[in-house]
């Protein structure tokens, strides 16, 4: 039984008949009639096998590796016009010569495929790979591996003083440098990699190539020049496919094909699912096939293969041994034999289609890439949002909708995105052209996406960002003010000084604008402005919070004095209660026997309930003699009595004098308003405007006038304000001295590069994690992986309830994290959650429980399983590494990470 999520899932579900459309609405829809557009014809007849051709290099190929040797090099390219060619070449050069190269990547997946790649061309004893998951032959003249793992070798390297032993850097994929998550790790290697490295930067198409050049230039003294390809190695036509079954161009010369904007998408229901076989169908006939078809949701890709119809006849009529789909199928069973029992397996022998998503296990993504990449597959479904990662050309890539969901809400595709997911239309080398095909339905907007095809893509923009893992490895080699002109090195900073003009021109417009109302204010002068007004709405706003206060003294004092045992009072609800014990000033509660019948009982006695203030309705009269709380008959005989015969109400009063805490407040409540009266606002003519944000011309001045005075702050300044406020929570916390040198505890802190550094290193100072229980430690740190709560969860006492063994030392190790997380919270920092749910699921992972029985335990997709635990040991190889200060805790991590990385999570 599934313990986590609420729904269950249904395997076996049936899905609804297919019907002539292309949706499964009900709706009555034009008769389906496959046909050709005339003016596509022409198109379709340019499909066809290219006749091999000897590998010449293009010149933008030649060009960049002739670049490379008398400078760093940019190379942008569109997906599949062969950018690897040039890192292969320029790492040849540099391993004859006897020098050292590193190949980083984002993804796992694809330096694994390089390090397999590279292997073969420069034998396996001369490539090594560093990932998270992965560390082979790490002395080679090649490595290959994440982005991650290289900024941190850079870490390492500054804080021994040496230089990184490396000649050549090549990142590939390097428009991640603008990407939100990951953007902040690209743009430190670039920081932090000495000018005397050669650096290869190989991207698609972006539309600011020029300025990153310039930026590089700039941080490193060094020349880098720009080598473009603007051209796809195979050409891309968009189709559109009417719901008539007719296919035509989606764009002509003039714009958007005439015919199409008939086709309302109101018409269809929202609840429409695309009619995979009749798209199919007509893929087929055109000899559109394979392909690559965009949808939703992961649901929708599962749905979607369980709907396509076996292959044609004349393919089943092949014996399965003839049939080479079965031997590379075979051959990849027999290296992966945990694939045997997948849920899909029936689905991609019989339709040859696969549904390749974030839910799926990695290896079987692996495997539908490689039948994909060996042409055996007719089709691969998949999720917009992991474009960027698939890794398998196609004729054709299909396209639903015209939006996609960020992680919060859906929202239209940009220039970027559309190119992602097209990228893989075409096969160089199988292809004379690729296609794109747009189908209409509720999602589908036309227009937005033929102007996408002809839109540029989007700029670079700098994501970096402070955090603690950086402050603390920073800090291990640099002084405080030479991080702050590392700081004046980034992109962030680059990017604004260009925007810095323009912006004081318009600073200067908006202070002329403003001097004319200086008559009128009663500061006198925009420089008092600055200081009298954001001094006025603090005190106001201190004021307002100090009234508050005042009016919840009061009334704790009174509730107080008149909340004493036998004390009747109603809640909030008309609920009548009694008073049995003093009140807990501190919890601002009174323990109280609720009077409602039946009475309630526990243990033998009646029971009571902390009733907090605040749910303090009305006070009634004091029973004279209360019976004692086993005293069950006497106690039901008053509730009775209570039922027949309400008791007179009183009205709440103060309890006698004031108290000393309420005193304190009035005398600061008086020296606020005495310090707000000293200010000139409140006899200025402009009060109104000033400090309400009125309709009155000086309003919107104002207002001008502060914005562009906030955007003269650079970006600098907010970094480094940023690193100063993260610096002081580390010095209050003691990693940190007054100095601005680390600690003893925050130098192995700083060895944590998580997410979450404080949060685990607090752990460990408290010796809250096991050294002797590799299984709990497992456990322990799953939650840590966690960025966000799983929509569905069930109750956490449900979960304490079924698992009591592992809520207690979950529970004592959030208990020893609370002040941590409090002044983490107080300061501004985000704090993630800590899910009990994912200690069960490594717990029980760790203990050796089937991967059956751990996906039953969890509810989670497969994918979604193996990457929890990746990350767990991700986050385990970052204890391993404390083996100088943490032997015995390190050790136990090492037997933790060998517990949970097994098949399916990891292939050996």
């Amino acid at each position: 039984m599934a313990i986590i999520r609420r729904q269950k899932r249904n395997r076996s579900k049936e899905y609804p008949p297919q019907e002539e459309s292309l949706s499964l609405s009900r709706k009555e829809q034009p008769r389906f009639e496959f046909k050709i557009h005339r003016s596509l014809r022409p198109v379709l007849e340019r499909i066809k096998v290219p006749e091999p051709q000897p590998f010449v290099p293009d010149p933008f190929q030649t060009e960049a590796l002739e670049t490379l040797e008398e400078s760093d090099v940019l190379t942008t390219a569109p997906t599949g016009a062969g950018k690897t060619y040039i890192a292969v070449k320029a790492i040849e050069k540099v391993f004859q010569k006897g020098g050292k190269s590193w190949y980083a990547s984002p993804l796992k997946a694809l330096s694994n495929a390089k390090y397999e790649e590279f292997s073969d061309i420069f034998g396996p004893e001369n490539v090594g790979i560093l990932t998270g998951d992965r560390k082979e032959n790490a002395q080679a003249p090649i490595i290959v591996g994440t982005t991650e793992i290289l900024r941190n070798q850079l870490y390492d390297t500054m804080h021994m003083g040496e230089d990184i032993q490396v000649d050549l850097v090549v990142l590939d994929e390097a428009h991640y440098l603008g990407d939100r998550d990951r953007g902040v790790v690209w743009e430190e290697v670039l920081i932090y990699l000495p000018p005397r490295v050669r650096l290869l930067l190989l991207s698609a198409t972006i539309q600011n190539a020029r300025e990153i050049c310039d930026w590089l230039e700039w941080l490193r003294k060094a020349p880098c020049k720009w080598v473009a390809a603007f051209e796809r190695p195979v050409p891309l036509f968009p189709l559109y496919l009417f719901p008539s079954g007719e296919l035509t161009p989606l764009g002509t010369r003039r714009g958007l094909f005439a015919k199409i904007r008939t086709v309302d998408r109101r018409s269809f229901s929202r609840s429409d699912f695309p009619n995979i076989p009749k798209v199919m169908e007509v893929l087929r006939q055109a000899d559109l096939l394979p392909a690559i078809f965009f949808l939703k949701s992961r649901a929708d890709c599962e749905k979607a293969i369980s709907l396509c119809r076996p292959v044609p006849a004349l393919r089943k009529g092949r014996s399965r041994e003839s049939d080479p789909f079965y031997k590379r199928l075979d051959a990849l069973l027999e290296k992966y034999p945990f694939l045997r029992r997948h849920q899909h397996l029936s689905i991609l022998k019989n339709a040859r289609v696969g549904a390749h998503h974030g839910g799926q296990l990695p290896h079987w993504k692996l495997l539908l890439e490689k039948l994909m990449q060996d042409g055996y597959l007719e089709a691969i479904f998949s999720t917009s949002t992991v474009a960027a990662g698939v890794n398998f050309p196609a004729r054709t890539v299909v396209v639903f909708q015209s939006d996609r969901f960020n992680g919060k809400e859906f929202v239209q595709l940009s220039a970027t995105d559309l190119l992602q997911m097209t990228g893989r239309a075409g096969r160089r080398g199988m292809d004379e052209i690729g296609f794109a095909l747009v189908v209409p339905g509720p999602f589908q907007d036309p227009q937005l996406v033929h102007d996408l095809f002809k839109s540029p893509p989007d700029p670079i923009i700098s994501q970096i960002r402070v955090n603690h893992s950086m402050v603390l490895n920073l800090l291990l080699s640099h002084e405080p003010r030479e991080i702050r002109s590392l700081f004046a090195s980034s992109l962030a900073t680059y990017q604004n000084l260009s925007s810095e003009i323009q912006i004081t021109q318009d600073f200067k417009k908006a202070e002329q604008e403003m001097e004319e109302w200086i008559p009128d204010m009663a500061c006198g002068s925009l420089d008092r402005l600055a200081e009298v007004r954001p001094q006025f709405a603090l005190l106001n706003e201190e004021l307002k919070k100090t009234r508050k206060i005042w009016k919840r003294q009061a009334s704790l004092d009174s509730l107080c004095g008149l909340m004493i045992p036998g004390r009747i009072f109603l809640s909030r609800r008309g609920t009548p209660y009694i008073a049995v014990d003093d009140p807990d000033t501190e919890r601002e509660s009174v323990e109280a026997v609720r009077m409602a019948v039946p009475l309630r009982l526990r243990r033998g006695q009646v029971r009571t309930y902390q009733v907090g203030f605040h749910r303090v309705h009305h006070l009634g009269e004091k029973l004279d003699r209360l019976p004692p709380l086993r005293a069950r008959k006497e106690w039901e005989a008053l509730a009775e009595e209570f039922a027949r015969e309400p008791f007179r109400l009183m009205s709440r009063k103060s309890a006698g004098e004031e108290s000393p805490s309420l005193e304190a407040v009035n005398r600061e409540m008086a020296s606020l308003i005495q310090l707000k009266a000293k200010l000139p606002c409140n006899h200025c003519v402009l009060f109104g405007p000033c400090q309400k944000n009125t309709s009155h011309p000086f309003a919107s001045a104002l207002q001008r006038y502060l914005s562009y005075q906030a955007q003269m702050h650079s970006i600098q300044d907010q970094l480094w304000q940023s690193f100063l406020q993260h610096l002081s929570l580390l010095q209050e916390e003691g990693y940190v001295n007054s100095e601005g040198h680390l600690t003893d505890d925050g130098l192995w802190a700083s060895k944590l590069r998580l997410d979450q550094p404080l949060l685990i290193s607090d752990c460990i100072r408290k010796g809250v994690f096991p050294s002797d229980q590799p299984e709990l430690l497992a456990a322990l740190i799953a939650p840590f992986v966690m960025d966000r709560e799983r929509p569905g969860d069930i109750q956490l006492s449900t979960l304490v309830w079924k698992y009591p063994d592992l809520a207690a030392p979950f529970f004592k190790m959030l208990k020893s994290l609370q002040p941590l997380r409090e002044h983490l919270q107080a300061e501004g920092f985000p704090i993630p959650p800590l899910p009990f749910w994912a200690v069960i699921t490594a717990y029980h992972w760790a203990l050796g429980h089937t991967w059956e029985e751990v996906r039953e335990i969890s509810s989670m997709d497969e994918g979604d399983l193996a990457m929890v635990i990746l990350r767990t040991a991700e986050h385990l190889r970052q204890i391993e590494s404390l083996t100088d200060t943490h032997p015995r805790l390190a050790a136990s991590a090492r037997r933790a990470i060998d517990l949970i990385l097994r098949e399916p999570v990891l292939v050996a």
